[in-house]
């Protein structure tokens, strides 16, 4: 087990079943292997054993009528349950023929026991806690303690430090992660609205620009001349001093008509929106709105 400074996302976590296993332990997040279930080796003994107390309790479940109302009124005021008499009564009248795989496991404990008590004995001999220990035989597979697969374990501990490097804040579960040109993030919606007078007979309005450190996700366009009626509206994208048209409509369009586009642009600093009118006149007052959202650089 090894102490984290905070549980990464689900999907790490999920991604390293069955190698590495998240949790918390008293509220601290924690590492550690994968657990693997060994179940103990049952004897014949303790298997008899088990038989016999599960067909006692499945009796005992069957009790009822006065017998039960016994068992409950011998069970008043004291720790024991009425299961618990039931279960002792059961067992001290089992003829003694029936006591043989009891027997046989009480000696397994009693040899047991010895064994453990000569090895306490062993250790209390010794002025050390550390203890050398020749196996002769292992549970391991054959080379399962090779350096490959030491590598391997070493790989995986590498994977989880540089994932503990990655983590922006202590206390938060929140990645840092760094692209080519960055990572863009929803900062608010965007309405960039612009009204001046046109560069010329038949010319254009150029849009707000975009300050520095954002960029713009325009999905709207509108476009009118205030002063005078127009037969074309035409709307281009620059960016680096190229300009592609994105709109165009022909019609007859009265003073203060829109002509809306729908479009997916990105702009970033220094980009912009042109509208062309066909028809205006010098010195007309015209408009240019862009409507979407606006995106913030990831620092």
């Amino acid at each position: 087990m090894a102490r984290i400074d905070v549980l990464p996302s689900i999907e790490i976590i999920r991604g390293f079943k069955g190698i590495l296993d998240y949790y918390l332990w008293k509220g601290l997040p924690c590492v550690r292997a994968w657990p693997t279930y060994r179940p103990a080796r049952q004897t014949d003994a303790s298997l008899a054993a088990a038989l016999l107390f599960g067909a006692i309790i499945k009796a005992f479940n069957l009790t009822h009528g006065a017998v039960l109302e016994q068992l409950h009124l011998e069970a008043t005021g004291i720790p024991r349950t009425p299961r618990d008499i039931y279960v002792s009564g059961v067992y001290g009248n089992l003829h003694e023929a029936s006591m043989s795989d009891f027997l046989t496991l009480l000696t397994e404990c009693r040899d047991f026991l010895s064994a453990l008590t000569a090895l306490l004995n062993a250790l209390d001999s010794i002025d050390t806690d550390e203890l050398v220990v020749n196996v002769d035989q292992t549970v391991l597979p054959p080379a399962a303690a090779t350096d490959a697969h030491q590598l391997t374990q070493i790989t995986a501990l590498q994977k989880l430090d540089d994932l503990q490097d990655a983590l922006e804040s202590k206390h938060l579960d929140r990645f840092l992660v760094r692209g080519m040109d960055q990572l863009h993030s929803f900062a608010t919606p965007l309405l960039s609205k612009r009204t001046a007078v046109i560069s010329g007979a038949g010319g254009y309005l150029i849009s707000n620009s975009v300050p520095a450190g954002q960029i713009w996700i325009v999905t709207h366009v509108a476009a009118a001349d205030l002063t005078s009626p127009t037969t074309n509206h035409t709307h281009l994208a620059t960016h680096d001093a190229v300009s592609a048209q994105i709109f165009t409509e022909t019609a007859a369009f009265a003073a203060a008509a829109n002509s809306i586009a729908n479009v997916w642009i990105w702009l970033d600093p220094s980009d912009s929106i042109h509208a062309y009118f066909t028809g205006s006149l010098a010195g007309d007052t015209c408009e240019i709105t862009l409507h979407g959202h606006i995106m913030t650089l990831e620092t």
